[in-house]
């Protein structure tokens, strides 16, 4: 018994290996600050904790089940692009500056647009359900 016990810590280290991948992402791009993630417990409370993002942004499926790998781009008032990522799970924090945006949102073959005023405090939240 004793025996297979001393390979459990590292069979269970080998299984958890796939997952190691599934970080945060954090970066910066023209500028503005970001973070995308929250798969799992853990990494989505922390997402959600981080408090000086002043835009979050939410993908989930029409069922309620959260989604990654969408393509974000967004707009400030004059059609510049600020920031352009895929999400690698379903929460994108951007620190930007006060303002109106345009967040186009890509899921598959699914796209959608909102409109979106970025307040000079606080934080605006907005979420895609594809």
């Amino acid at each position: 018994m004793k025996q297979n016990l001393r390979w459990a810590a590292p069979l269970a280290l080998a299984a958890a290996w796939p997952l190691a991948g599934q970080a945060m992402d954090k970066g910066e791009q023209n500028g503005i600050a970001y973070v995308t993630g929250g798969v799992g417990q853990d990494e989505s409370a922390a997402i959600r904790g981080m408090k000086d993002y002043s835009l979050r942004v939410l993908a989930a499926a029409k069922s309620g089940e959260y989604v990654a790998d969408v393509r974000v781009a967004i707009r400030d008032s004059g059609g510049k692009d600020v920031l352009s990522v895929t999400t690698q799970g379903p929460y994108l924090l951007a620190r930007l500056a006060p303002g109106d945006y345009r967040i186009d949102a890509e899921y598959g073959s699914a796209r959608q647009s909102r409109q979106v005023r970025v307040p000079a405090s606080g934080r605006a939240e907005v979420s895609f359900y594809f």
